[in-house]
This record gives structure tokens, sequence and C-alpha cells, in this order.
């Protein structure tokens, strides 16, 4: 009932009192690195961030993100691992549908479907990969990440520069 009188005051989670998270040594620091990554990527310190890679026909298997030396995986649970990737899409994920389909054929005759999806952040966006085998309408693998389609922080360092540049340009014309 405080769940539901905190969502109606417009704060929800935020102010709602929450259990402690039940994540072993390998999932903190899994949780860690992930919240780190996702910084990261919002302040423009990176351009992507490999999220998530399910393997349909193997549901006992995961692909992740690269992660320290230390950290073993061996330890991770699946369903933790896969709520915590999921938690990051639900922090930076907008309102709308994703955008068209794109689709390409490999020699090989694998089909690739790159799906985009817009973010809260105008910046960042979902990419949505899906992989088939030659006829099979069933995907072998979908992967999430994030991509940065600007930097902030690239373009307002360029901005300065230029800004510094015009600056001495009028001083020059100035004391002409």
């Amino acid at each position: 009932m405080a769940v539901a009188g905190t969502r109606a005051n417009g704060r929800g989670a935020l102010s709602a009192t929450r259990r402690r998270a039940e994540y072993n040594a390998a999932e903190g620091r899994l949780s860690e690195l992930l919240q780190l990554r996702l910084l990261e990527l919002l302040e423009g310190h990176r351009d992507r961030l490999e999220l998530l890679r399910k393997y349909h026909r193997e549901p006992d298997r995961l692909g992740l993100i690269p992660t320290p030396a230390g950290l073993a995986r061996e330890q991770l649970r699946l369903p933790v691992v896969e709520g915590l990737v999921w938690a990051v899409l639900d922090f930076v994920r907008g309102d709308g549908d994703g955008g068209p389909i794109a689709q390409t054929v490999a020699a090989d005759g694998e089909v690739v479907e790159l799906q985009t999806f817009p973010t809260r952040y105008p910046h960042i966006l979902i990419e949505r990969t899906d992989r088939y085998q030659r006829e099979d309408p069933e995907p072998v693998e979908t992967s999430w990440r994030l991509r940065r389609v600007q930097n902030q922080r690239r373009q307002t360092e360029i901005n300065r520069v230029l800004d510094a540049a015009n600056l001495a340009l009028e001083l020059v014309r100035t004391f002409r």
C-alpha cells in the first residue's frame, strides 16, 4: 500500500522503501560495472555499450559486456544478469516504438536485422540486432547495445576551440 501511495505523489521507486538486492559478490561487481559503463556512455567517454546477447537455442547461455579478470563469471546467475541489463535498458528507454528494420544478407546466407529504438536521451539509441540462419524465421541470437550518436563532450570542446579562434580573430581586427 505504501508503494501505491508513493506512486500517487509522482515519485514511485525514487522514494519507496525497497529491499536490498540479493546479489552475490560477482553480481554486485557486475552491477557496479554496468553502472560505471552507463555513466561513461552518458558522459561521452564511450560511444557504445554492448549489453546483452541471448542465444535462443541455448537458454543457459548469455553474452555479456567484457568483465574484469577478477570477476568470477561462473558465479553469475543468468536471471540476475539479465535483470541487471534490462534495468539499464529500462532506465534509458524512451516511449517510442522502434524504427524500421534494416536487413542484410551475408555471403553465407545468414540474415542480420538491425532495429533502433529511441531513448529519453536524444543522443543515445538502443540497437537491437537479430541474427537468423538462412531461411529460418526464428532468430539464433539477439543482442542489445546502446550507441551514442553525438558526442556532446567532443562537440563542446570543438566549439570552445572555435570560440577562442573567433575571439582571437576579433581581437586582431580590433587592433588593426
